[in-house]
């Protein structure tokens, strides 16, 4: 058992920290700087809804007050069977734009009377989109002034496919909120150095561009397209890169069950592109093998190895360690530590759920990530996918 104890131990401490401080080096050593420039063409803002009464209007007559400095022509908005009130609100802020001397974009709204999902509105808004870039977004956050400028900069390094801006957290107070921040600074310091060395293995769904060209069409049933819509421009030889100048702003949900939700459903949709895309496994067809390996794939398997170490540990804390030969070696470190920080991080995950408490995120996020992995790729191996919004 010391073998797959140690396997496991060093394949956790990789994925959590030994890879990201091994792609902060090789960013730092072998980076490859993006060629920026002014762009002159226009751009197609593309979004995807469902039941957004209340953020999409207040989101369309932002769009049309940054078409007063950016180089927005078209917004297209998919309603996938809507059953309140967006259609005929965004026809009434259409209907009245902000300032009717400026150039105003053309406004597109298509009511879908069926509810498919995200990924089959988006697969009909790109195959309408003319721009020669498409802007994706998502209905409720706010995008800075001037963000999809910094997007359009990068465009003029023909091998940039792809450019994702960056999600700021505007507020954060509860449990929820923090934790979740916490993990995102973590993230977009990992994001930042894979652009930097070559390509992200993934975008930011509230704000990302991507050439009219790249866009192919992906399986109805997709439920991470801000990962495989990427992703396939990757697979054509084409680099995803990260913008921290391009933001946009958003609330984290204070309810550990939603953010527990969302989270499981993410994680579900890396398990599914393995099925939907293999090539993406494929050391030949895919130039970021290694970044989607140790930055995707190995997080699936986070509670497996948690699971597998802390076995192992048991065995051998139980043969040789202090309840059978009173001798405390460095396996029951292993296995007494790792129990009590997961035990105190479950509870601390559970507590949060009904007392809005910051230490109780931070504390309970380990425990939250690892559960809703477990649930995750239950769905994934039971094909429980489901393609449409559940609020």
């Amino acid at each position: 058992m010391p073998w797959l104890l140690a396997i496991s131990i060093a394949l956790l401490a990789y994925t959590y920290a030994g890879y990201p401080l091994l792609i902060w080096f090789l960013a730092r050593v072998g980076g490859r700087p993006v060629h920026k420039g002014p762009f002159a063409g226009g751009v197609a803002v593309l979004i995807a809804a469902h039941n957004e009464e209340a953020a999409l209007p207040r989101k369309l007559r932002q769009l049309q007050d940054l078409a007063r400095q950016e180089p927005i022509r078209d917004i297209w908005i998919g309603l996938d069977g809507g059953a309140d009130g967006t259609a005929a609100a965004l026809q009434n802020v259409a209907a009245t734009p902000a300032n009717s001397n400026l150039s105003v974009p053309q406004i597109h709204v298509l009511d879908f009377p069926e509810r498919r999902g995200k990924a089959a509105v988006l697969n009909d808004l790109m195959a309408k989109a003319n721009q020669p870039i498409v802007v994706m977004m998502d209905a409720r956050q706010r995008v800075e002034e001037g963000a999809i400028t910094h997007l359009l900069d990068n465009f003029a390094d023909e091998s940039v496919g792809v450019v994702s801006g960056e999600l700021v957290y505007e507020t954060v107070g509860g449990g929820a909120q923090k934790g979740a921040q916490a993990y995102w600074g973590y993230e977009k310091f990992i994001r930042a150095c894979e652009s930097r060395f070559w390509a992200v293995p993934g975008a930011t769904g509230a704000l990302y561009a991507i050439r009219r060209t790249l866009c192919d069409e992906i399986h109805n049933k997709t439920l991470v397209d801000d990962v495989l819509i990427p992703m396939k421009a990757v697979l054509n030889g084409f680099r995803c890169i990260f913008e921290p100048l391009a933001r946009v702003f958003d609330v984290p949900t204070a309810d550990f069950g939603r953010e527990g939700l969302r989270k499981r459903r993410t994680l579900a949709g890396i398990w599914q592109i393995g099925r939907l895309e293999p090539r993406i496994y494929s050391v030949f067809a895919n130039k970021i093998w290694f970044q989607w390996v140790s930055h995707k794939f190995l997080r699936l398997l986070t509670p497996f190895l948690v699971v597998c170490a802390l076995i192992s540990a048991g065995m051998m804390e139980f043969e040789h360690g202090v309840l059978s030969h009173g001798y405390f070696g460095w396996w029951s470190v292993v296995f007494w530590g790792g129990a009590a920080g997961l035990l105190v991080s479950s509870m601390a995950y559970g507590a949060g759920r009904r007392v809005q408490s910051r230490l109780l995120g931070l504390l309970g996020a380990f425990g939250g990530v690892n559960w809703a992995l477990l649930l995750a790729a239950r769905d994934a191996w039971t094909g429980r996918f489901e393609p449409k919004w559940k609020r």
